[in-house]
């Protein structure tokens, strides 16, 4: 008793104050570079003695250099190579189109629907059937061809990349860990960087578009098919090597069977991908869908409607389809005896006889290579301009009450201030309070990094875009964490909201990133607004989901312990499972700023202006030294986002 009335005496310390702390020297951060802006707005830009202004005239002399050697009658062995290289690409992808034409438009879908019934399943084959009825009724049959050639082709050459160094990933820690940096480098960069240099070192045509989506292609494959080499189990592959197995026959008998499914899904995420960049590469000469909608953006707005719709459903349809056959095919979860094995070569010998069959009549009775016939274009047409016109119409309610005043509020109470703020600012209290912030988050060399990139965005001459660019894109991630944090929470908390979100969250997880805008551009027409809620959009599901799975994995036992102590539930969310789940919290920040970075430079299409803007004057005027030194600024703020974002749960995982 004395003793416990002893421990009560004791004096318990108290918790120091918020502002002696990190969040302190934060808040005290972006005071003073307040006082800057104030005191001395506009009087000390970028310096032009910082500014490397011949870079622009210098690659515009590269680029003619180029295309003046690489054209000549004996080029050297360089040229050889870069031109034989893409002649080959572009080679392959007319040897798809030609072969889905000697198909016939019946052929394809039967080839089509058969394979997935065979390997994925009725469900699957009966969406990818209602995919093909789609391309025909919205007369984009053609275009749609032409995007399943693309995307086969670079999906082809991504796993023959892929999967053999992904299998050395798997079974090398130390190749992993080399690679690991050139992965994360290729996924951080927004795939609208990739545009110029390819631009310059292939020309523009599909084998352009193939290289450029093979870059963001690669990466998910390597990553996918290392981990699924990785999760078969230890003892297996200790048993298999006490038998007397090789090394090749671990791999080949035992690791690349029990992990099909992985693969499988890497294929699939490859195949998402790669469809996500074509439509990009449509830009750079990119055939098919892609090329229908960027150029249906400024003449055509119904047609870029109808592609992007295409395009969506072509997303899904590839999306379910791989996502069965991997679910029916992993040996894990079927058992296949002697008869059932034989039951199945005939099936699919009776698969490919009718694909045979199916293809021998449609050239009998003269069937086109393309869906001609009767298509619901027009029909369709008619009323989705109706709607366009609506939507547009100043007099309607959704324009006087939601759609322009949401835009109007986003430009003058975020996006401008904040750009505004960023680029009248003297660039030296930009760059340190900037680099402070950086290390008060996440550490020394984070911040170094941050340093560094931000030179680079002065240097070549892009410091003004560079800055309105990062404002977009913390307008757009403020939104994203909000809506990613709130709807993450709610899901863990409600099994019902759960079900709700999940196919919500899947279905705007396999849209393409272009896709995204076209709807806002005509929603919301305010510059800069649409490539905001189209990065907001964009970035959610993969916030949600993180947020989400890290307070689900909070450990039961610390859950417990909280509730023993007589906390409630709103007491265990804030002060258990949210600080515990900080890691997924931040990894979700981390990837939402580098989504809403690559979607805010495609909002240059839309007139969003600053880097975006340039990239897309470079390859629409051939300015390539201007798009250049664009996409170098853009790489240079998507490795600084990515750096400050994941410092600090890099250094506790270190720890």
């Amino acid at each position: 008793m004395a003793v416990a009335e002893a421990a009560q005496r004791i004096p318990r310390a108290l918790p120091a104050p918020w502002w002696r702390g990190r969040r302190g020297a934060l808040v005290l951060v972006v005071l003073g570079m307040i006082v800057g802006y104030l005191g001395w707005k506009t009087e000390a830009p970028w310096p032009a003695w910082l500014t490397w202004n011949s870079l622009v005239p210098h690659l515009d002399h590269f680029q003619v250099w180029l295309s003046n050697n690489r054209n000549v009658p004996d080029p050297n062995i360089a040229f050889r190579i870069f031109n034989g290289f893409s002649n080959f690409l572009d080679q392959l992808v007319a040897w798809f189109i030609s072969f889905f034409h000697k198909l016939t438009w019946a052929g394809t879908v039967v080839l089509g629907t058969l394979v997935v019934l065979r390997f994925g399943g009725r469900r699957a084959a009966l969406g990818v059937l209602a995919a093909f009825a789609s391309f025909a009724l919205l007369g984009l049959w053609e275009e749609s061809v032409e995007t399943f050639s693309l995307v086969f082709a670079a999906v082809g050459l991504s796993l023959l990349v892929g999967l053999p160094v992904g299998v050395l990933a798997g079974r090398s820690w130390r190749f992993n860990k080399a690679i690991t940096p050139v992965l994360d480098a290729m996924q951080i960069v927004p795939a609208f960087a990739y545009l110029m240099p390819v631009v310059i070192l292939f020309s523009v045509g599909p084998g352009a578009a193939v290289v450029t989506t093979m870059i963001y292609a690669i990466p998910p494959a390597i990553r996918i098919t290392g981990l699924g080499i990785r999760g078969v189990p230890g003892n297996t592959v200790e048993a298999a090597t006490a038998l007397g197995s090789t090394r090749r026959q671990v791999l080949t008998k035992v690791q690349l069977p029990l992990a099909r499914r992985m693969l499988l899904l890497g294929v699939n995420q490859t195949i998402l991908f790669a469809l996500s960049m074509v439509v990009i590469a449509g830009l750079i000469g990119g055939q098919g869908l892609g090329d229908a909608v960027t150029n249906g953006l400024y003449t055509d707005p119904v047609m870029a409607i109808f592609a992007g719709a295409a395009i969506v459903i072509m997303a899904i349809a590839l999306d379910r389809s791989t996502e069965a056959m991997a679910n029916r095919t992993d040996p894990a979860h079927r058992h296949l005896t002697a008869a059932k094995s034989r039951r199945l070569r005939l099936y699919t010998a009776a698969c490919a006889g009718t694909v045979l069959l199916t293809v021998l009549v449609a050239h009998l009775v003269g069937a086109s290579a393309a869906w001609s016939r009767w298509t619901a274009q027009d029909w369709l047409r008619t009323y989705v301009q109706k709607a366009l016109d609506y939507v547009q119409d100043p007099s309607t309610f959704l324009f006087q009450h939601i759609t322009n005043p949401i835009g109007n509020f986003l430009v003058q109470h975020g996006i401008t201030p904040l750009r505004n703020f960023f680029i009248e600012m003297p660039w030296p209290v930009t760059v340190a309070g900037l680099v402070l912030i950086a290390f008060l988050l996440s550490g020394l060399r984070p911040a170094l990094v941050a340093l560094a990139m931000l030179f680079v965005c002065g240097f070549v001459g892009e410091w003004p875009n560079s800055m309105g660019t990062f404002a977009q894109v913390l307008v757009a991630t403020v939104l994203t964490v909000i809506v990613g944090f709130v709807f993450g929470v709610w899901a863990a908390e409600s099994r019902r909201v759960a079900r709700v979100l999940r196919p919500i969250n899947d279905v705007l997880q396999t849209l393409p990133q272009l896709v995204y805008i076209i709807p806002f551009i005509y929603l919301m027409p305010v510059s800069g607004v649409p490539g905001i809620v189209a990065a907001v959009l964009y970035a959610a599901p993969v916030m949600i989901r993180l947020v989400q799975r890290g307070i689900e994995d909070v450990s039961p036992e610390s859950i417990e312990a909280a509730r023993s102590f007589g906390a409630t539930r709103r007491q265990v969310l804030m002060k258990v499972k949210i600080p515990l789940a900080r890691d997924a919290i931040m990894l979700g920040v981390n990837q939402a700023i580098i989504m809403v970075l690559a979607v805010v430079v495609i909002g240059g299409l839309v007139g969003s202006g600053d880097l975006g803007y340039d990239v897309v004057q470079g390859l629409q005027r051939n300015a390539f030294g201007l798009g250049v030194v664009a996409s170098i600024a853009i790489l240079a703020l998507g490795i600084m986002l990515d750096r400050v974002t994941q410092g600090r749960v890099r250094a506790r995982k270190q720890a």
